[in-house]
């Protein structure tokens, strides 16, 4: 990756991140940020340019991780459901760079720690019981609920993924967005926020809705019920992670991609189950 955001150099005014102004909406350097800030994808520095998230395009870059890790649903998920969804989640964790999971890992830890060891338990590179758990969990899960999809339509199963890689992805940047650069938190976590625009939300809300709208028609309206449903779930999430932390840390937005792309699957799933 271009740059990894985990050691992105902050400018500190008076011991605070300084308030960089807005970079001005581009299609094509929001993509390429995006690629770089949310994958292990090669993005060449040239095409990033200036100090931007990318958060207008998460969406999208959500969407083309989740079409990686479809291929194997799409070509075997129905008559292999189980190995088909291991794969398709190997392919987003490689893809990814596990960021996401680390970041759930460390929020966990960080959750069960004891009063005052918090941000200690979250920064230790070790990773604690409550993280390892709750990796082996949503693992679990997901393979689980993409099995199930697969078992019923290797398809639905590929744009249920797709629209989960989009839609957990935008969670991050709406969440961003609704909470502010007060209540974040860490050094990544205040560089996000802090370089979000308003529009940032609503252009990757639109690019969301279109890749459930495109699912939605090739595979039916469990597409369309999945992202209702999981940006209901996903929300909450994102609000149980900032009461219980008080803050919206990096870690923080990595699990709420992963509760939020788990959240999608299910709502999915129970979709498809509530309208056959």
């Amino acid at each position: 990756m271009a740059s990894d955001p985990r050691s992105i150099r902050l400018r500190v005014v008076d011991g605070q991140p300084a308030v960089k102004r807005w970079t001005a909406v581009s299609p094509l350097r929001d993509l390429a940020a995006a690629i770089a800030f949310l994958t292990r994808v090669p993005v060449p520095e040239r095409w990033l340019g200036d100090d931007r998230t990318g958060a207008a395009a998460f969406g999208l870059a959500g969407a083309a991780v989740g079409a990686a890790a479809a291929i194997p649903l799409i070509i075997t998920g129905q008559a292999h459901p189980g190995p088909a969804a291991v794969a398709g989640l190997a392919i987003l964790a490689i893809a990814s760079g596990t960021l996401h999971l680390d970041g759930l890992a460390d929020t966990a830890d960080a959750l069960v720690a004891p009063a005052g060891a918090a941000d200690r338990a979250r920064m230790d590179p070790r990773a604690g019981t409550a993280g390892v758990v709750a990796v082996v969990l949503i693992l679990l899960l997901d393979a689980t609920l993409i099995g199930e999809l697969a078992s019923i339509d290797g398809r639905l199963a590929a744009a249920a993924l797709i629209n989960a890689g989009a839609a957990s992805r935008t969670a991050a940047t709406v969440a961003g967005v609704l909470a502010g650069p007060t209540r974040a938190g860490g050094r990544l976590g205040t560089w996000f926020a802090t370089h979000l625009r308003p529009t940032d939300a609503r252009l990757a809300l639109a690019s969301t809705v279109v890749v459930a709208g495109i699912g939605a028609a090739l595979t039916g309206r469990s597409i369309v019920g999945g992202l209702i449903g999981g940006a209901v779930l996903g929300a909450a999430a994102g609000w149980l992670i900032l009461r219980l932390r008080h803050r919206l840390d990096g870690d923080g937005f990595g699990a709420l991609v992963e509760l939020t792309f788990a959240a999608v699957l299910a709502a999915t799933l129970a979709a498809r189950a509530i309208g056959g």
